[in-house]
């Protein structure tokens, strides 16, 4: 999955259907003042000005974030988890343009690159808990715990479902920002539709990562002793429930129209959706996934084992084996960590 950067797909795909509704949307006599009654403005899509200083620095807090991440990226590398990484700058980037709109909120062209960075750029998130836990998995090499699903099915099972109904929202919420009202509601009603099936397959994903948990806790009391790994799984069911609050209020606020009460009044989309998702992906920012998996480059351990090379450690750590396989302490930082000896495959 590190070799599949999904988000730079998502971005194209929603920009050309975003981009052909707006081209196909009628022109409509505006309001010569947008700022007299933005409420009843059926040219400003929001049916709100946005609140400047507010956005500002969520914009703010998320770069933040975001440039934590990346220097993480860098120092620790987890390239499995740059599509959260990236997502992070995206969101950034809508509350940024969330703060242009305020000057134009008759433009539609603005509001269609704001809509996609602000409300699709969260699928990148839960894709990065998908992969995420597949890795721990994979790690711990407690497939078994995962049954019937093994570790990179996880993965790849949710990560297909994100890119769907990532795409069933790109088509609505296109169609959502048209201004004749009967295509404004169909595509309301699709973007709600797509945003259902993302919280469905997200709440069955952390019903996994409860499974997983409660069957090391239960079955593999050596496992649950283990140091190492378990700061990482609690860090990631904080983010399911972050997650999970803001999939639950796209939920509510689609399920009542374009322009229903929640959609209309920004204090709703700054608590339950930008709010949720900043603490979530901002857990990262200490619990850094690099700090506690560590996966050696693809083929290198067999292949220092064939050439007859001395597996010692520049450290002068030997390695020993955990279920028949070579194992090294490489996290200077928690000794309770152990690195995996095994050639990992790469999601």
């Amino acid at each position: 999955m590190s070799r599949l950067n999904p988000t730079f797909f998502k971005v194209t795909v929603a920009l050309t259907l975003l981009s052909a509704v707006y081209a196909r949307s009628k022109d409509i006599d505006c309001p010569d003042d947008p700022f007299a009654s933005p409420a009843t403005d059926i040219c400003n899509p929001l049916r709100y000005i946005p609140n400047k200083s507010i956005n500002i620095a969520a914009a703010v807090l998320y770069f933040v974030v975001a440039a934590i991440l990346t220097f993480h990226s860098f120092r620790q590398k987890a390239n499995y988890f740059l599509c959260l990484v990236i997502g992070a700058w995206f969101e950034g980037l809508g509350l940024v343009l969330r703060v242009a709109f305020r000057k134009n909120p008759h433009s539609t062209g603005l509001y269609i690159v704001c809509y996609l960075f602000v409300v699709l750029s969260p699928c990148a998130f839960l894709a990065g808990d998908y992969i995420l836990l597949g890795r721990l998995v994979q790690y711990l090499d407690k497939n078994e715990h995962m049954s019937p699903l093994k570790a990179n099915w996880v993965s790849w099972t949710f990560i297909i479902s994100d890119i769907v109904t990532f795409l069933i929202q790109a088509a609505g919420g296109g169609l959502s920002i048209s201004k004749e009202i009967k295509t404004a509601e169909a595509g309301g009603n699709i973007f709600l539709a797509g945003i259902a099936a993302q919280l469905a397959s997200f709440v069955l994903f952390s019903g996994m990562w409860i499974l997983f948990g409660f069957r090391a806790w239960k079955n593999d009391k050596e496992l649950w002793a283990k140091p190492g790994w378990k700061p990482l799984y609690w860090a990631m069911g904080f983010t399911c429930i972050c997650f999970v609050i803001r999939s639950i209020f796209r939920t509510v606020e689609l399920s009542e129209g374009y322009i229903g009460y929640l959609a209309t009044h920004e204090r709703y989309y700054l608590g339950l959706d930008t709010l949720p998702l900043l603490l979530g992906i901002a857990t990262y920012c200490y619990f850094w996934p690099g700090r506690y998996l560590h996966f050696p480059a693809k083929g290198q351990v067999a292949n220092d084992q064939e050439n007859g090379m001395d597996m010692t450690t520049s450290e002068g750590q030997q390695p020993y084996t955990v279920n028949g396989q070579s194992q090294v302490d490489r996290n200077e930082d928690n000794p309770g960590i152990e690195s995996r000896g095994s050639n990992e495959k790469t999601l």
